[in-house]
C-alpha cells in the first residue's frame, strides 16, 4: 500500500511538471514591461530635454546580438565618457527576432546614462521580430531633429521583406529629407547598405537619388558588415560610415559641429 502511494505521488508530480512545461511561456510571446516599450520615442523626449551646445557627439555600435559581454563593456565605456550626447545602435540587437532576445539585448542598453536609439536590423526581423521591435522601440522608420541636425532612421532590410519593392521606403525617405527651416543637415542611419546583396537592387538607384536630391545629407551610417570603413560608393560623394560591430571591443564616435563631422575609433 505504501509503495502504491509513493508511485501515485510520483505520477502526480510528473503530471504537474509536464503540464507546466506544456503550457510554458511561448518564446514568441511579447510581454514587455513599461521600461521595455516605446523606447525610441521616450529617448527622443529625453534627448530634447537635455542641455546642448553646438557640438553633437554620438557613440555608435551595432550587431550586438551574439555578444552580450562585449555589449556590457561598451555600455560601461560610454558611461565613462562625458562627451557622449547619445548612442545609436545600427541594428541586430536580437539574433532570431525572439522577444526574449530583445529583452536580453535591451537589458544592457537600459544601463546607459544617455539616451539611445535603435534602428531595425535583419536579424531583428526573423519570426515575429518586426512586432517585437515595434513594441519595444516603435516605428521601423522614424526621425527627429536635434540642434538643427535631422536624424533619419530607415529600414533597409529588403531581403526580410522578400524584395517586395517597398523596403526601403523611398517616398518616406524623400519626404524626410525635404528642406525645412527646422534643420540644416541630415544624418541617415540604416542597417543594410545599398551595396549589399540583402538590399533590394531594384531600389538602389532610387535610394541613392533620394539621398542626393536635396544636397543636405551630411553622412550616412550603417552596420551589418561588422567592420569599420568610411567610403563613398556613389558619384554624389556622400560619405558612408560603416561602424564597428561590438565584438571588436571598439566603437565609433562621430562628432558633428558646424555642419562638419569627425569620426573617431575608441577601444574599450
Amino acid at each position: 500500500m505504501r509503495t502504491t502511494l509513493k508511485i501515485l505521488l510520483l505520477i502526480g508530480i510528473f503530471i504537474n511538471t509536464s503540464c507546466e512545461d506544456l503550457f510554458d511561456y511561448s518564446p514568441y510571446a511579447i510581454d514587455f514591461s513599461d521600461e521595455n516599450r516605446d523606447i525610441n520615442q521616450r529617448n527622443i523626449e529625453r534627448l530634447l530635454n537635455c542641455k546642448n551646445d553646438d557640438t553633437i557627439t554620438i557613440a555608435f555600435t551595432g550587431d550586438t546580438h551574439r555578444f552580450f559581454d562585449e555589449t556590457e563593456l561598451f555600455v560601461s565605456a560610454v558611461n565613462k565618457n562625458p562627451a557622449i550626447d547619445f548612442v545609436i545602435h545600427v541594428g541586430d540587437i536580437a539574433d532570431f527576432g525572439l522577444p526574449k532576445q530583445y529583452l536580453w539585448g535591451n537589458s544592457y542598453l537600459l544601463k546607459l546614462n544617455v539616451p539611445y536609439f535603435v534602428v531595425i536590423g535583419n536579424h531583428d526581423l526573423v519570426g515575429n521580430g518586426s512586432q517585437a521591435y515595434q513594441e519595444m522601440f516603435g516605428d521601423l522608420n522614424y526621425s527627429f531633429i536635434y540642434t538643427s541636425i535631422k536624424f533619419v532612421y530607415i529600414n533597409t532590410n529588403s531581403r526580410e521583406f522578400k524584395f517586395n519593392g517597398n523596403v526601403p521606403d523611398i517616398k518616406w525617405l524623400d519626404n524626410q529629407l525635404q528642406p525645412s527651416i527646422d534643420f540644416t543637415k541630415a544624418v541617415v542611419i540604416f542597417h543594410v547598405p545599398p551595396t549589399d546583396s540583402d538590399f533590394d537592387a531594384s531600389l538602389k538607384e532610387a535610394f541613392q537619388n533620394s539621398l542626393a536630391h536635396y544636397n543636405n545629407v551630411l553622412l550616412t551610417v550603417h552596420g551589418h558588415l561588422h567592420h569599420h570603413e568610411i567610403y563613398k560608393p556613389f558619384a554624389d560623394s556622400i560619405p558612408f560610415v560603416n561602424v564597428f560591430g561590438v565584438e571588436h571591443l571598439k566603437y565609433n564616435s562621430i562628432k558633428i559641429s558646424n555642419n562638419q563631422f569627425e569620426v573617431e575609433t575608441i577601444e574599450f
